[in-house]
C-alpha cells in the first residue's frame, strides 16, 4: 500500500495510521511551543506547558476533524473530543500512580501511555463516529445515505 493510499483511504487501519502521525505532531508541536516559550520568551515552565497545550489541543482537534476521521469540525464532536482527553487525562493521572509503584516514577509514564494511547484512540473515535456528537445535519445526512443503500 502506497503512502498516498494510506492516508487517503478510510479504512480502519489508515485512520489509526492517520491518528498516530497527528498525534505525534501534536506533541512535537507541544513541546517545541514550551521550549520556546520556557527558553526564548522567558516564561515559566507551568505557565508555558499551558499556552503550549492548549495550542496543541486545538491543533490536534483541527486535524484529527479534517485529516484523521474526515469530518467537520462541530460543537458537538468538539465536545466529544475534549471529553474524550479531560477522561484520558484522568486515566492516565491514576495509572501513573499505580505504575510508580510497580516500575518507579522514571517509568511510570510508559506503561500509562501503552494503555492510554488505544483508550483515546477509541474515545476519540467515538466523538467523531457515534451519532450522539453529530449534528442535526450530520445525523440527517446518516439517514439519507442509510435510505440510499
Amino acid at each position: 500500500m502506497n503512502l498516498k493510499k494510506l492516508i487517503n483511504s478510510n479504512n480502519r487501519f489508515s485512520e489509526i495510521v492517520r491518528f498516530g502521525l497527528v498525534g505525534g505532531l501534536a506533541t512535537v508541536l507541544q513541546y517545541g511551543i514550551y521550549v520556546v516559550f520556557v527558553h526564548v520568551v522567558g516564561v515559566r515552565a507551568v505557565p508555558s506547558t499551558m499556552i503550549s497545550y492548549a495550542i496543541s489541543f486545538i491543533f490536534n482537534y483541527i486535524l484529527s476533524s479534517y485529516f484523521t476521521f474526515h469530518k467537520q469540525p462541530t460543537t458537538r464532536n468538539g465536545l466529544g473530543f475534549t471529553l474524550s482527553h479531560l477522561i484520558n487525562m484522568g486515566l492516565q493521572t491514576g495509572l501513573v500512580a499505580i505504575f510508580k509503584e510497580i516500575v518507579g516514577p522514571m517509568l511510570a509514564l510508559l506503561p500509562a501511555m501503552g494503555i492510554c494511547i488505544p483508550a483515546n484512540y477509541l474515545m476519540v473515535r467515538f466523538a467523531f463516529t457515534s451519532k450522539y456528537f453529530q449534528s442535526k445535519g450530520e445525523r440527517k445526512e446518516a439517514i439519507a445515505d442509510a435510505d440510499t443503500e
